[in-house]
């Protein structure tokens, strides 16, 4: 009677792509046999039951989605409406001297400035409107020679320089 042979407990073999990379004859050799060059490895897609149950939980600390919107809202809001406020002040000096320069009054403003109405607290710098103040006052007949005087040099300047290029 033949002994009796006990078999090695067969683990199941890792399921493997091929790749297209193995002989053209139908015939292997002994180290193609053995060699597994030619597949690369392969995990099968798991059902969504299962996918669910590996995914990782969030990280405990970790902020949800719509918190960190609301964080990055809040900073966007801090840096804009500060600057908003600026450039509407900034706008507010530019048309008061602008409609100064076409004035026909004696006297005429050069420079200010855009304050806030109320500067007691943040929210009356913020929303509490904003109005302009003067600070350099210049009379009619001297804005008007002042810019004779400018012009007249830009005018010697140009001379200057077409008799220095010739």
């Amino acid at each position: 009677m033949p002994a009796a042979t006990t078999n090695p407990p067969q683990q199941p073999a890792q399921p493997r792509l091929l790749s297209g990379a193995g002989g053209r004859s139908g015939t292997t050799t002994a180290t193609e046999a053995t060699s597994f060059a030619a597949t690369i490895p392969f995990n099968r897609p798991q059902p969504a039951t299962a996918r669910a149950a590996a995914a990782p939980a969030p990280a405990s600390g970790a902020l949800p989605r719509w918190a960190k919107g609301v964080v990055i809202g809040g900073v966007l809001l801090a840096v804009a409406m500060p600057a908003s406020v600026l450039m509407s002040r900034s706008m507010l000096v530019q048309e008061a001297l602008t409609e100064q320069s076409s004035s026909k009054a004696a006297m005429v403003c050069t420079g200010g400035e855009g304050k806030a109405v109320d500067d007691s607290s943040l929210l009356g710098w913020l929303f509490g409107g904003s109005y302009f103040s003067c600070g350099d006052w210049e009379t009619r007949e001297a804005r008007v020679q002042r810019d004779r005087d400018r012009d007249q040099a830009n005018y010697m300047a140009r001379e200057r320089a077409k008799q220095g290029l010739n």
